[in-house]
């Protein structure tokens, strides 16, 4: 908490420097997320450990200040991260990216970083340099654990074209879920998909979306990590009225092929994934399907998860050759005594999958997920968002080596945030 107590003036101070600065005060937003965090994995098959389990609470204090009079206004934004190890002296096998662990599988007691982002404004166009939590198709932050990845670097996003957004992003180092440092970029690599998880030291990134009316929108983006790959990205959305309902449709595309000296080997992959949902009333529901074309399975940054279509809490399905379909079914108690709760339980199947160092391409993998989200809806504890989760995974693959092995998961989290 030592950590909290220091910055906390520190962020303040920064955002209320000048009573005369005008907006950079007047827009300021500043905030304190409450953060509980519960992940259990249960392995199935032989394994050094019998389970992964972690239990962390966490602060996440977040200072966003408005922009400084002027033809360009200037602003900082601050990120102050605080986590507590809640089970002590865990003789379990450390969780991915929950807290950071060392060689020995020990976490610390308390974890904590600071982390600074200037800005500048000029009519609708806004440049940030500094730490970046980019939420793009081909570059994504992901926010699934106790705290959010982060990288380093600089954007620039431009609204100048009404219902057109550009982006431009330059990365060269990124901060992992559970790590306090700053490091290289990496494929992931997990099931040995190729040569080796490697390393690079730069990736940027250009594209925009645009929003032809409020039934389609559509995206693009290209992206280029240094050494390892290039990656184009193509979605199109739709939301038509029907029946009373809304019928949604979300086509993804990614075209991805090894870039300069190829340091992960050969890489070409074509990947499609689709959507289909129906929603009435309270009800939605989704059916899917995913293929994976070329000659290697679909490349993502490592630590986070790929952007498609369909989506699993423990494992990905986005290997060689793999074909994939999904039925899913959520239920919003809108308008009921329930208000505030929502549901979500999805049947996931991936077959004929290739795993090229095992010289076989029939492998295959389920999952089993439900998951359910609670808001409190007013009262004292107006706000408070509570979460459970839990999934069925299985596969008929090697267990050596492998990064997905059959297991249940469980993860409850509750989450609560000051507005000063």
């Amino acid at each position: 908490m030592k950590f909290l107590i220091t910055i906390v003036p520190l962020v303040l101070g920064v955002c209320t420097f000048n009573s005369h600065a005008g907006q950079f005060v007047d827009e300021t937003k500043v905030n304190l997320t409450a953060k509980n965090y519960f992940f259990t994995r249960d392995y199935k098959k032989e394994s050094a450990y019998p389970a992964a389990r972690d239990w962390a609470q966490g602060f996440i204090f977040k200072a966003q200040s408005g922009f400084t009079d002027g033809k360009i206004g200037f602003g900082i934004d601050a990120l102050g991260l605080v986590g507590i190890n809640l089970l002590g002296k865990n003789t379990h096998y450390a969780t991915a990216n929950v807290l950071p662990v060392n060689q020995n599988n020990e976490r610390p007691h308390t974890t904590g970083e600071f982390r600074l982002t200037a800005k500048a404004k000029m009519s609708e166009t806004t440049l940030q340099a500094g730490t970046l939590t980019p939420m793009f198709p081909v570059l994504f932050s992901s926010p699934t654990r106790l705290f959010q990845q982060n990288y380093r670097g600089t954007q620039i996003k431009s609204n100048e074209i009404k219902n057109l957004t550009l982006n431009a992003i330059y990365v060269d180092r990124v901060n992992q879920r559970d790590s306090t440092n700053f490091e290289y970029l990496q494929l992931a690599n997990p099931n040995g998909r190729f040569e080796s998880a490697a390393i690079s030291s730069r990736l940027h990134m250009l594209g925009g979306e645009y929003k032809v009316n409020n039934h389609y929108s559509v995206q693009f983006y290209n992206s280029i990590l240094h050494d390892i790959y290039q990656q184009n990205y193509l979605d199109v959305k739709s939301k038509i009225p029907l029946l009373e309902g809304n019928l949604n449709t979300n086509v993804r595309l990614f075209l991805s092929k090894d870039n300069g000296g190829a340091l992960a080997g050969t890489i070409d992959n074509q990947h499609f994934s689709g959507s289909l949902g129906f929603t009435q009333n309270n009800h939605t529901f989704t059916v899917g399907y995913m293929q994976s074309f070329g000659d290697s399975a679909l490349p993502t940054l490592s630590g986070t998860e790929p952007y498609v279509t369909i989506d699993s809490m423990s494992a990905d399905f986005i290997n060689q050759d793999e074909k994939v379909y999904m039925l899913r079914y959520d239920y919003d108690f809108k308008d009921t005594s329930l208000n505030g709760f929502k549901i979500m339980t999805r049947y996931t199947n991936g077959y004929d999958i290739n795993l090229p160092q095992f010289h076989k391409d029939n492998f295959k993998q389920n999952s089993w997920d439900i998951d359910l989200n609670y808001k409190v809806q007013s009262g004292i504890l107006n706000g408070l968002n509570l979460r459970a989760r839990y999934m069925k995974y299985r596969n008929n693959m090697p267990t050596i080596g492998m990064a997905f092995r059959p297991d249940d998961e469980i993860r409850i989290s509750s989450e609560y945030t000051w507005a000063f």
